[in-house]
């Protein structure tokens, strides 16, 4: 059960992780009473609650899976070494000997043969345990050799959620917003402290892209340094959603034209100096920015965001303008 003190602490991109999580782990599990349930032929027919407790058995976390891969080879390790010895002492009596073969003098070619057929066992044992851990364990890419660098590409995927959360309605209203490139300008220039940051949010990218495409490892140095630097990202991004749900809607000028169809004149720069506690009133006539079209009824189109909210008004020439 659920601890729901504890469960309510968490961040909306923890609860979102531990869901996702949650999830793996139930595919994991499924996939594997699968198998058990294959090879005792009722695959066909049903996965029993047998199969689903066989499996929950064998289900092991990375560190786990590394500690058994590393007995396992050890102990193939050992086994191939000692039937080698036993080979080398073997030939090296039954040269000593060099007599016609019996029990007794040729006992040195018998421990030779030993040797050799412990060898053969322990490499064959060897083959078939690491294709049955592999099908038990191998099937998806996170849970092998490279699952602690998968967490990268983890940490990256859930640092460009939150940046696309955190954008402003002027950011998401410029055609490139869902580039990776206006991603990494929007991170540096929000997120990022100083220059060296800048650079470790390239490096970030550019390792998630290696790790994808070409299977790239890290060495536990640089996988340590760059998972502290994407849960720091993370954290302050979660920071700066939490503030912008608690700080007031800030009232912006986002586009302002007056003028005719003819002639206009932009007057954004102007409308944005008039807001007063996110208030804008003021009454339409030319002292705002000139007359651009002079003798004719012009009109003010503009565009303007509450939050997250952006709206388009247009007012004519006199009018009173009100936006809070």
């Amino acid at each position: 059960m659920i601890n729901d003190t504890i469960y309510s602490k968490l961040t909306p991109s923890a609860k979102e992780a531990l869901n996702e999580l949650s999830e793996e782990y139930k595919s994991l599990l499924l996939e594997r009473a699968h198998k058990i349930a294959e090879e005792r032929e009722t695959a066909g027919k049903e996965i029993s609650l047998r199969d689903i407790l066989e499996a929950q058995k064998t289900t092991q976390t990375p560190h786990e899976a590394d500690k058994y891969d590393y007995k396992k080879r050890r102990w193939t390790l050992l086994l191939s070494l000692s039937g080698a010895v036993y080979a080398a002492a073997g030939i090296l009596i039954y040269l000593y000997q060099n007599k016609k073969f019996n029990s007794e003098n040729d006992i040195g070619l018998i421990i030779a043969v030993v040797g050799i057929l412990v060898t053969l066992i322990a490499f064959l044992y060897g083959q078939l345990t690491t294709r049955r851990y592999n099908s038990l364990f191998g099937h998806k890419d996170y849970l092998r050799a490279n699952y602690k660098d998968y967490e990268i590409v983890k940490r990256w995927q859930l640092i460009e959620e939150l940046a696309k959360k955190s954008m402003s309605p002027i950011d998401k209203s410029d055609f490139q917003s869902d580039s990776v490139s206006f991603l990494i300008r929007l991170l540096s220039h929000k997120v990022a402290k100083n220059e060296e940051e800048f650079l470790k949010i390239r490096e970030l990218l550019q390792v998630r892209n290696k790790i994808i495409h070409e299977g790239y490892h890290m060495n536990e140095r640089q996988r340590k340094e760059l998972l502290n630097f994407s849960d720091e990202l993370i954290q302050r991004l979660e920071i700066t959603q939490e503030e912008d749900k608690t700080s007031p809607k800030t009232l912006r000028v986002i586009n302002a034209t007056y003028g005719t169809v003819n002639k206009s004149f932009d007057a954004t720069k102007e409308l944005n100096q008039l807001v007063t506690n996110n208030r804008l009133e003021f009454v339409l006539n030319n002292e705002i920015v000139g007359d651009p079209d002079p003798g004719i009824v012009k009109q003010l189109n503009i565009t303007y965001s509450v939050g997250d909210d952006v709206r388009t008004e247009t007012y004519e020439e006199g009018a009173k303008v009100i936006i809070q």
